[in-house]
């Protein structure tokens, strides 16, 4: 059953304790001055415990955005089973975020490939709204949504054009490596220092060529590989609005890392058109964090919204 944690607030003071207590509350409840509106999918679980968890993973992001001291005016929605129960809060979304499962295995695995989803999607982008895709995400077929990718996010996992029976263009290697902001004066960038990162990444990507839109924002060198890859990237479109792709997530345990944390909190706010700011966005999380999924970001059992 689909549920959705929605968090409407406005800090007009530091340390500002939420107006409404935490429960469930109807949909029509009070949330505060309008601000950037973040809409964030997480995919059904589908790989074992501690990795790919989308929704504890989205959960955890959303509430670094809702008590960041550096953070304010926004206002985030978290929908899980790939999808919102009603589509239309999508129609005012300033960035979509999606963390979910790819379409190599099964096309229908993907949320953009399910029914007119990939329309509707299509439809946000023309109005200039932003999106992110991490992880498995950014596994699609080349076609019909190898080519929106391009145009929306700038790249995505090509497991088809590629050599040999399996046809990969793309790559995957589980390494433990350091991670460089490839351009450091764009604003995801902000606050953002070399780190390590264990990871399953996927590299090589399929781009378009002599793409001038494209910003490498994290690059990394891959064992084997001669040249450092890019793992994330940065694109704004003609239509005005921005994109954003990020291969790495696999590791539920790494969101600890305070650099990889700040790379994903400033990219969504980049690719919802909010001030990114200097220093990068602040976060905190504590170990109980991890098991994210009880107490305040408890999944309800309903399609109406719980509220901070």
């Amino acid at each position: 059953m689909r549920s959705v944690r929605r968090i409407g607030f406005c800090l007009t003071v530091f340390g500002l304790a939420f107006a409404a207590p935490l429960g469930r509350t109807s949909a029509t409840a009070a949330e505060g001055p309008a601000g950037k509106k973040l809409v964030f999918l997480a995919g059904k679980k589908s790989h074992g415990p501690g990795l790919h968890e989308y929704e504890k993973g989205l959960k955890l992001l959303a509430r670094c955005l809702d008590s960041s001291p550096n953070v304010k005016g926004i206002k985030i929605e978290v929908h899980t089973d790939d999808w919102p129960a009603n589509p239309a809060t999508l129609d005012d979304a300033d960035t979509i975020v999606l963390f979910s499962d790819g379409s190599d295995r099964n096309e229908q695995a993907h949320p953009l490939l399910q029914g007119d989803h990939l329309a509707v999607i299509g439809r946000q982008m023309k109005r200039g709204c932003g999106l992110v895709v991490i992880h498995y995400s950014t596994f699609v077929p080349c076609k019909p949504a190898g080519d929106d990718m391009l145009k929306w996010v700038g790249g995505y996992f090509d497991y088809q054009s590629g050599p040999g029976k399996r046809g990969w263009y793309s790559k995957i290697r589980t390494a433990t490596t350091t991670c460089t902001p490839a351009t450091p004066e764009h604003p995801i960038c902000r606050g953002l220092k070399p780190f390590e990162l264990r990871e399953e990444y996927y590299y090589n990507i399929r781009f378009r060529p002599n793409d001038k839109r494209l910003v490498p924002i994290l690059t990394t060198p891959i064992p084997g590989e001669p040249d450092v890859q890019v793992v994330g990237w940065a694109v704004e479109r003609a239509d005005g609005g921005r994109g954003f792709g990020f291969t790495g997530g696999h590791f539920h345990h790494q969101w600890k890392l305070e650099n990889l944390r700040r790379l994903m909190l400033n990219a969504i706010l980049w690719t919802a058109k909010a001030e990114v700011p200097q220093g990068g966005v602040r976060s905190t999380v504590g170990s109980g964090q991890w098991a994210v999924g009880s107490g305040q970001w408890a999944v309800s059992s309903g399609s109406a919204p719980v509220e901070g």
